[in-house]
């Protein structure tokens, strides 16, 4: 049968099994948080030489 992480005896004090699987959800998502910062700042940067590039070119 299957059993929810978290659930049944000790859920106060955590388990290994509890442990494991937070610890990879925790992980899961600061890798997609550090993906997202790293392409937002290649967003912003690209933006702003391209910017910078329309102006030189107007001026």
């Amino acid at each position: 049968m299957y059993k929810m992480p978290g659930t049944g005896v000790g859920v106060a004090g955590g388990g290994v099994g509890t442990l494991a699987t937070t610890g990879a959800d925790v992980g899961w998502w600061l890798a997609i948080g550090v993906l997202l910062v790293v392409l937002g700042t290649v967003a912003v940067i690209a933006a702003h030489r391209r910017n910078r590039r329309l102006a030189r070119t107007r001026g």
